[in-house]
């Protein structure tokens, strides 16, 4: 049964009249904990009769009705109270549990309050601890937020509508880790809208009709915005993604969508024009990323801080109290652990991904903080060493190099996918560089392509293909070449025929250019779609029965080996409407002065 009473029960226990209305008192009964239901605003669950009050204070209040009615119960109802409660204080506002640098206090003499809100912060501490470190190292202000200058720096176009509380649905096109979801979030958060976040993997079309209904009746009751935000928006399917027009043309909704995927091919039309497509670019060391990793370090280190506390002895408490006097003197520290030669590698290893980066930063901490922990020695060599060491030294003495971070991340971590537009990317770059005849660069990309795991026939098979379009008749030996690489990538594979490929590569780019072929075929191809389908001359007709033989068909037909070298037939090939059409030759080829001006240009 519920401890908490309403206000008309607690009423009807005081007065006068108290003692001889025994069955009034009993008329009212205290509401049991089914009653409890969800805010519309906070989603937190509170009593049924505290709804009005709750949504006036602003989704504040519960924690002092909590506290005066705990107050009044018995010590057994008080416990009571701060379970079916407890749950209803954000974790995230709850402060850290203070702590005493001599050790706790005995249970025994704690008072129980004191005693049951230290376990219920060690409880939320742990807790907090197991959540991804990328997770809680998340920004929580524009200011704050990593990366996208153009978009979210001063002047950007995005800061201009969050700050007017303007932000119309828009799709987050970016790799991963580039801060989509963070910036969802935040957008969120300072418009003070609400916000239903969705994953296009875990909820259904019934989902989104649902939040779309709790946005209208919200909006109705408290006239507050609701933004869902819905991630890998490119897995819903067609019919999926119709859903949504209704509730983002109508302004039900505030759509923000997130994708890696290029939204053209992978988002309706019908949508796409109802929202404002925002590209977010990979993260780099240009745009703060070793800010967002120092940051996300601090965090960390003093988990392993807290950690190392329990650990220690009085006389460690002392000196790691004067050690870390302040806040301050905490990240001055956690900075210093982190060579810059480890933020480099970090911030390159992970190719842009900023999740990737403090992910890897966490096991390194992590794998760190084993032997910062660790009671004896961890080796034979230097036991003397370490059992002399106490946790403290090691806690202070600890630093993560770029040895580390490259042992953690074992091998680069590229952001491809066969399918992906960065597969496209890579090949539409090697494919230029050969045709520019720049061998580094096509030796690079063909590299990026193949440490990423692009599968080696493809890039072959472009190779057979780039022979005939960019090399062509200036040098025809490249096509037997290119037909051997493929061939030999059929037979030896990965990881041997990487060479093969690099010597066709290279090879190609130091050919000779031509594209005549390529071009004068596109001509043709134009021609043959766009004009009349003009018929074949009679005399090149082909005559294997008599009656066509009596038509004329191949009658006047001259056979040039039968003329002398050099001498001129006079025989006509092309059909009578394209007499004087030239195909081959007419690739237009700038000037070096018209080259000059276009390059100054």
């Amino acid at each position: 049964m519920n401890p908490f009473h309403s206000p008309k029960a607690k009423r009807a226990n005081t007065g006068p009249g108290a003692a001889s209305t025994p069955q009034r008192q009993q008329t009212f009964q205290q509401p049991p904990a089914s009653s409890l239901v969800p805010c519309p605003i906070c989603e937190k669950k509170i009593p049924e009769w505290f709804v009005n009050n709750h949504l006036d204070n602003e989704c504040s209040g519960m924690e002092s009705v909590a506290m005066s009615l705990s107050q009044n119960s018995n010590k057994r109802k008080h416990e009571d109270a701060v379970s079916d409660f407890g749950d209803l204080i954000d974790e995230r506002e709850t402060p850290p549990p203070s702590r005493n640098i001599q050790g706790s206090a005995d249970p025994s003499t704690q008072d129980p309050q004191q005693s049951m809100q230290s376990r219920k912060d060690k409880v939320n501490a742990a807790v907090i601890r197991a959540m991804p470190l990328a997770e809680r190292a998340r920004p929580t202000s524009l200011d704050d937020y990593i990366g996208q200058k153009e978009l979210v720096g001063p002047g950007g176009l995005l800061r201009a509508l969050v700050l007017q509380d303007t932000v119309p649905s828009i799709i987050l096109w970016g790799p991963c880790g580039s801060g989509k979801t963070t910036l969802a979030r935040i957008v969120a958060h300072t418009t003070k809208a609400h916000f239903k976040e969705m994953g296009a993997t875990t909820h259904g079309v019934a989902d989104v009709k649902k939040a779309a209904e709790d946005a209208k009746n919200l909006f109705h009751l408290t006239r507050q915005r609701t933004i869902v935000f819905l991630d890998e928006i490119h897995r819903f399917n067609k019919a999926q993604q119709d859903i949504l027009l209704p509730f983002v043309e109508k302004g039900t909704i505030t759509l923000i969508g997130a994708t890696t995927e290029n939204p053209s091919f992978r988002v309706n039309s019908a949508l796409l024009s109802r929202c404002r497509v925002l590209i977010l670019k990979k993260l780099s060391l240009y745009d703060g990323m070793d800010r967002m990793i120092r940051r996300a370090g601090r965090i960390k280190w003093r988990d392993i801080i807290e950690l190392a506390r329990e650990k220690m002895s009085s006389a460690d408490l002392q000196r790691l109290s004067a050690t870390f006097a302040s806040e301050q003197s905490i990240d001055e520290w956690a900075d210093k652990t982190l060579d810059p030669g480890a933020v480099k590698w970090l911030v390159d290893l992970s190719d842009g991904d900023g999740r990737s980066a403090i992910n890897t930063l966490e096991m390194a901490i992590q794998g760190l903080s084993t032997i910062i922990l660790s009671e004896g020695s961890e080796g034979e060599d230097s036991q003397s060493t370490q059992e002399s060491r106490s946790v403290l030294d090691k806690l202070i003495s600890a630093n993560i190099s770029a040895e580390t971070v490259k042992t953690v991340f074992q091998k680069t971590h590229l952001q491809y996918d066969r399918q992906g537009d960065e597969h496209y990317n890579l090949i539409s770059a090697l494919h230029k560089s050969i045709r520019g005849s720049d061998v580094d660069a096509a030796l690079y990309w063909l590299g990026r392509m193949l440490v990423a795991g692009e599968e080696p026939l493809y890039i072959a098979r472009r190779m057979i293909r780039l022979a005939s379009e960019d090399i062509g008749l200036a040098d025809s030996s490249a096509l037997p070449l290119a037909m051997a690489t493929y061939q030999a990538c059929q037979t030896i594979g990965m990881p041997e025929c990487d060479v093969n490929l690099a010597h066709c590569v290279a090879y190609m780019a130091k050919a000779k250019k031509s594209v005549d072929v390529y071009h004068a075929y596109g001509l043709v191809k134009s021609t043959v779609s766009e004009e009349y389908a003009y018929p074949v001359p009679i005399h090149l007709r082909n005559a294997p029965t008599t009656l066509m033989k009596d038509l004329g068909f191949g009658a006047e037909y001259r056979y040039p080996p039968s003329y002398p070298e050099g001498y001129e037939v006079g025989q006509e090939y092309m059909p009578r409407g394209l007499k004087r059409r030239k195909f081959m030759g007419q690739f237009p080829v700038m000037t070096e002065e018209e080259a000059r001006d276009l390059h100054k240009k």
